[in-house]
């Protein structure tokens, strides 16, 4: 850890091992002792946290602005401004060109978080918006108050609030904020509609990992709780409701710059499309965790950073959680590795597994008698089902229509096995080309969002009228954070589970047509 000037007490930090998305992570950075890398998102974080109520006196007067500063061979507060204002230095112009070109002739209320001596906000004045700084410590936002005449308030934002605004600053601060989705939700929350967020701060580029020269001074355990990824930020922003429009500038190395947009997202009840929110929320990464904590003293898959990351807790929390578990019968399709099925039966219920071959049957074996759980399995070797009509209450297939040759066959043996009433618990890729999507050959064919509902949704056995109310929306922002965790990941993901009817007139007209 660094040790500057600074005096820092102990107190003031708690020590953590996780993400800001959620992922638990051990891995030490290849950058830093005191930092780990997020296998889910690709974020090295420190494993120092700065306590909420400790902000004021971390980022104080003297100590911060002035010992910590010469310590680390930085300008102190009142010497930022004329290196920050001098031709030469050239950030503070180049951080208004860049405003400028993207707020157009929009002026309105420009807050700055974290605006130290306030250089940016005069210049911002000079141009005719309404500028607010928002300081942690209230000696300096007194002191700049008096200095400049700026409408500086004192706290750490967002605790301190900020106004209605149009254009939201913080250059040199992200990195430093110990609660960043809060911190974001806040500023979109502030933000007027269509409203600018600019961010400068440390960026970990492929071509320059450690940031060379400036490691030390970046990966500073106390001061830089995470250091993102240009990928990295971008899902956070879009997982925040942001529609990121820059991502490629920067005033030098270690001084990366990220402009988004506001965007309003509707309000939906149920997103069928994978999305980022869900993805990342306490509730989906808290049921990942748990899946995962099961799953790994059997060799079981462990998930970080794919797709089943939303899928599995979607299909939990949108239906699976309300059921009775014990004495329950269950077909899971393409058992392979997966945790679900044995989770489930842990649970109470009488699973059966399902694979294409018997490869795994010897690590099944191990885990049903280290369990002690009603488990049985069969290999099936294509889609049709060697199971009596009526035979289970819930069949469960995680990604694997896409695998499947005769798909609508497939669809008819799930609802034939399936008992009045019983429930088909499925996720599944889609691609679609026209929108720039591919799906690899040798990983079968996905669906279209058509094809899902033709062959699913609108089967007789489920008979589900209208579409789906496909979130549309979320597709964009998945799809990026998608390509990023594999290169063949340039498709979507769905789930939907679907109740089956009352025997009668599906089971006629199958017997007609069979």
């Amino acid at each position: 850890m660094n040790n500057y000037t600074h005096t820092v007490e102990a107190a003031w930090f708690q020590t953590v091992d996780r993400c800001w998305c959620g992922g638990v992570s051990h891995q030490a950075s290849p950058h830093s002792v005191d930092y780990r890398v997020c296998q889910r998102c690709g974020t090295h974080f420190s494993t120092l946290r700065l306590r909420p109520e400790c902000i004021a006196q971390f980022y104080s007067f003297e100590g911060y602005w002035h010992r910590r500063q010469q310590g680390k061979q930085h300008p102190t507060l009142w010497e930022r401004d004329a290196i920050f204002s001098s031709e030469a230095d050239g950030r503070v112009q180049l951080w208004l060109d860049i405003m400028q070109r993207h707020a157009g002739a929009r002026r309105g209320v420009a807050v700055e978080a974290g605006c130290a001596e306030g250089t940016l906000l005069r210049r911002l004045r000079e141009k005719g918006w309404q500028p607010v700084g928002i300081e942690p410590d209230p000696k300096t936002a007194a002191a700049v108050r008096e200095h400049t005449g700026l409408d500086v308030r004192a706290g750490a934002f967002p605790a301190t609030p900020a106004p209605a605004c149009d254009l939201f600053v913080a250059c040199d601060v992200f990195e430093h904020v110990v609660e960043p989705r809060q911190f974001l939700a806040a500023v979109h929350a502030a933000l007027r509609p269509a409203g600018l967020l600019f961010l400068q701060l440390p960026l970990m580029e492929e071509a320059q990992p450690d940031f060379g020269h400036m490691k030390d001074k970046v990966f500073d355990a106390q001061e830089h709780v995470f250091i993102y990824s240009r990928a990295a930020i971008a899902t956070i922003l879009e997982t925040a409701g942001f529609a990121v429009l820059e991502n490629a500038a920067a005033w030098r190395c270690a001084h990366e710059i990220v402009v988004a947009r506001k965007v309003e997202r509707p309000v939906r009840k149920l997103r069928h499309l994978a999305n980022l929110p869900e993805m990342f929320s306490p509730t989906w990464t808290e049921f990942i965790d748990e899946l995962n904590a099961f799953g790994a003293p059997h060799g079981l898959r462990q998930f970080t950073n794919w797709s089943k990351l939303w899928e599995y807790p979607w299909l939990w929390h949108h239906g699976l959680a309300a059921l009775d578990w014990p004495g329950r019968r269950v077909l899971d399709l393409g058992s392979e590795q997966s945790p679900f099925p044995w989770w489930l039966a842990a649970k109470g219920a009488q699973v059966t597994l399902t694979e294409t071959r018997a490869d795994w049957i010897p690590q099944w074996e191990h885990i049903r008698q280290a369990l002690g759980v009603k488990v049985d399995w069969q290999i099936v070797p294509d889609c049709r089902l060697p199971f009596a009509d009526a035979s289970f209450d819930l069949v469960t297939s995680f990604s694997v229509i896409e695998h499947q040759d005769d798909k609508t066959l497939a669809v008819d043996e799930v609802a034939r096995v399936l008992k009045p009433h019983g429930r088909f618990a499925l996720s599944f890729d889609i691609c679609e080309p026209e929108r720039g999507m591919t799906f690899p050959e040798w990983n079968g064919r996905a669906l279209t969002r058509a094809e899902f509902e033709s062959l699913v949704w609108r089967h007789p056995a489920f008979g589900r009228r209208g579409d789906p109310a496909w979130n549309e929306e979320d597709i964009g922002p998945f799809l990026r954070w998608h390509r990023t965790t594999a290169p063949h990941h340039n498709y979507i993901t769905g789930a939907a589970i679907m109740r089956k009817g009352t025997t009668g007139w599906w089971e006629r007209l199958r017997h007609f047509f069979g």
